[in-house]
This record gives C-alpha cells, sequence and structure tokens, in this order.
C-alpha cells in the first residue's frame, strides 16, 4: 500500500460519506429537485410539483447505500494508514 492509495481512499469515503449523509438527512429535498428536473418543458409551474413517497424511499435508500460505501472507504483506508504507520 502507499501514502497516495491511503489518501485516495480516504477523499472517496469523505465524498461518498457526505454526498450520502445528506441525502439520508434531506431525502425529500433530492427526490423534489429530481421533480423538478423530470419536469423542465413542461407546462406546471414548479411550485405545483411534489415527488412521490415512492421517489422519496428510493432517494432514502440509494443515498444510504453511499453512506455505507462511504463508511467502507473510510475503514479501508483507515486499515491502509495503520499499516503505513
Amino acid at each position: 500500500m502507499t501514502v497516495a492509495a491511503a489518501a485516495s481512499a480516504t477523499v472517496v469515503g469523505v465524498a461518498l460519506l457526505t454526498v450520502g449523509l445528506f441525502g439520508v438527512l434531506r431525502p425529500y429535498t433530492v427526490a423534489l429537485w429530481r421533480e423538478r428536473l423530470d419536469a423542465v418543458g413542461s407546462t406546471r409551474s414548479w411550485d405545483e410539483i411534489e415527488p412521490t413517497d415512492w421517489r422519496v424511499s428510493l432517494a432514502r435508500y440509494t443515498f444510504a447505500i453511499l453512506l455505507a460505501g462511504g463508511v467502507l472507504f473510510l475503514w479501508m483506508a483507515i486499515q491502509q494508514w495503520l499499516k503505513l504507520a
């Protein structure tokens, strides 16, 4: 293992953890943003658009997987840093 591999795993882990945590804590915001992107070109106003319950749940579970991936990457990075020490 090299320092570059440990640093890369740390950066990827922190990025996945941050994005995943945001999505788990704010799934409605993520789903609303997705619905608004889907409505581009529609005649409906953005204020009238509401995400469905299944899309909010899908966002929550998708970002939970990203959060778990971030934890896994950080765990691997810690293991690499400990081997280098």
